[in-house]
């Protein structure tokens, strides 16, 4: 019988984590952003250099053994840092569970509210941030370390009950 879950990544992990944030990070930005030579590469070095050394502030959700999405908390504080699921599994939930886990070991660690980003054109997670209680409460230009330029990012802040 399959089952999903969600629990803390594993060193075995690394991998996967890397891959499936490559690709969904990929799928996204490359939607309503133009791929520059080298960019994907990079990303995937990118990622896989989180991985390695944040593996131990990821959950990951995972069906049959199979890491289908994951979300981080990479300063184990209030702030969630990246929320990535494969995109041939996207809209099936798997990113709203991850995100409610991450929002409750927030709200379990004392914190009153938690934070979170993304590209400001990024529809499909805003609304899904939205539909977890987020709102937007900032819009501007900030550096992405992965493509090497500004980005128009929307930052975005939910209440904890």
């Amino acid at each position: 019988m399959s089952s999903f879950r969600i629990r803390p990544a594993a060193e075995a992990d690394i991998a996967a984590i890397a891959a499936v944030g490559a690709r969904a990070w990929a799928s996204n930005v490359f939607s309503f952003e133009p791929e520059l030579p080298g960019m994907r590469m990079h990303v995937e070095k990118a990622f896989r250099a989180f991985a390695d050394s944040s593996y131990r502030n990821v959950l990951v959700g995972e069906l049959d053994n199979v890491v289908l999405g994951w979300g981080a908390r990479e300063e184990d504080n209030d702030y969630i840092s990246d929320l990535w699921v494969d995109p041939v599994v996207q809209g099936q939930g798997i990113g709203s569970a991850i995100l409610r886990t991450l929002m409750s070991n927030i709200r379990d660690a004392g914190y009153l509210r938690a934070r979170i980003s993304t590209h400001a054109r990024n529809v499909k997670a805003i609304r899904l941030y939205e539909r977890e209680g987020f709102t937007v409460i900032e819009r501007g230009a900030e550096w992405s370390t992965s493509l090497e330029r500004e980005m128009d990012k929307v930052k975005m802040l939910a209440e904890l009950r």
